[in-house]
């Protein structure tokens, strides 16, 4: 592996890394209430979107709570957007392969599925008000 596409690999090692600290410190820097859960079709939905937002390089900060959409700066969001365009095609469906609560948030383990067969699983993190507060790409075919 060569040096910059081994510089490209760290970089996002760390972008991805700086999302599951800030995911983690808010799961404890807020007290235990009930969470009101949002149907899984809508965590499908959100999925889908997200991954297509990102593709394109946009993102709706209204989606994210204020403490995770402050991790997300432009370059965050070309670096992320650069790796999803590395797959190639955009999903076709979701699955919700797993869901956990934690404090006031839920996490969902999505998984997104691509024409050709290929998946790929994302860690979706929500508050009580369905704002984003955690995204991680866990694993991409062909990575």
């Amino acid at each position: 592996m060569g040096v910059a596409k081994q510089m490209k690999h760290f970089n996002w090692l760390a972008l991805v890394a700086a999302v599951a600290i800030a995911s983690v410190a808010t799961v404890y820097a807020v007290p235990a209430r009930s969470v009101t859960v949002p149907a899984e079709d809508g965590v499908k939905s959100l999925a889908l979107r997200w991954f297509l937002q990102m593709q394109a390089g946009k993102i709706d900060r209204t989606q994210y709570t204020p403490t995770y959409g402050a991790l997300l700066t432009d370059d965050a969001v070309k670096a992320l957007s650069h790796h999803l365009n590395q797959y190639g095609a955009s999903p076709t469906r979701a699955e919700i392969l797993q869901k956990r609560s934690a404090g006031t948030q839920t996490f969902y383990m999505v998984k997104l599925l691509f024409p050709r067969g290929d998946a790929a699983s994302i860690l979706f993190g929500l508050d009580p008000k369905g704002k984003i507060t955690a995204i991680s790409v866990v694993t991409m075919a062909g990575d």
